[in-house]
């Protein structure tokens, strides 16, 4: 920002004005409720105006997603230069990852307005790119780790499904479980456990099916845990805690 003109301040100021308007229309409305006039209006500014930012609403939701995974990326390049062996960086990326949805639930199911065919397929071409920029960023910090597993030894080269097996494992279990703790399912009266904290049992155990060294039988998980915590997110934790 100190390297910004007045001018471009005063422009990414507005953007973030509009973008965190349109957030709130979309936590007490939904999709429903956000459109370009009333944002202008919530604003104080011309409709044009908000136009000059943004060509449609679905490039705002864009926008909304660019933040979240501006975050995220934040948090996993802490993870990927976490000061540990291949395995406990990767662990670093799950614990990133429950983290960031309970600091940003909201916006995390709002990401999933993003997903969503009829929204990506009205985006703006240069947003796509910039979406998919980002997206492309995170998997290539976690695909870069267990690559590296590979070529030190830590992963044996005959598993030849391990790169696309574990990230997609990964994802999926997380992005599901994060999903899990944002509803109102009572897992408690159930007799289940939380999804954050099976998640982490969880992707160990899928570590372990690749044969990814040292297996969690050689290791103390959850004092990798707490390890993980105090190194990296201490300032997160304390937010939640608060």
């Amino acid at each position: 920002m100190n390297s910004l003109t007045r001018k471009q301040r005063e422009l990414f100021e507005r953007e973030q004005l509009i973008l965190d308007t349109a957030q709130q229309i979309l936590n007490q409305e939904g999709l429903a409720g956000l459109t370009m006039e009333r944002i202008a209006t919530e604003i104080q500014y011309s409709k044009g105006t908000v136009y000059n930012h943004f060509s449609s609403k679905e490039d705002i939701i864009n926008g909304i997603s660019c933040r979240c995974m501006n975050n995220l990326v934040e948090l996993f390049s802490r993870a990927s230069h976490f000061c540990g062996n291949n395995r406990e960086r990767i662990s670093a990326l799950v614990i990133a990852h429950s983290i960031y949805a309970q600091l940003h639930p909201v916006e995390v199911q709002n990401m999933q307005l993003i997903k969503s065919k009829d929204i990506r397929e009205r985006i703006s071409a240069d947003k796509q790119d910039e979406i998919l920029l980002l997206e492309q960023r995170v998997t290539g910090i976690a695909l870069n780790i267990i690559k590296d597993a590979m070529a030190e030894g830590d992963i044996s080269q005959n598993e030849q499904d391990a790169p696309d097996g574990i990230l997609l494992g990964l994802w999926s279990m997380s992005y599901g479980s994060n999903l899990l703790h944002l509803s109102d399912i009572p897992f408690d009266k159930l007799g289940m456990r939380t999804p954050l904290e099976l998640v982490w049992i969880n992707s160990n155990k899928l570590l372990d099916s690749y044969n990814w060294k040292p297996l969690s039988t050689k290791m103390d998980i959850q004092a990798l845990y707490q390890r993980i915590c105090t190194e990296l997110y201490q300032k997160e934790l304390q937010q939640l805690n608060k």
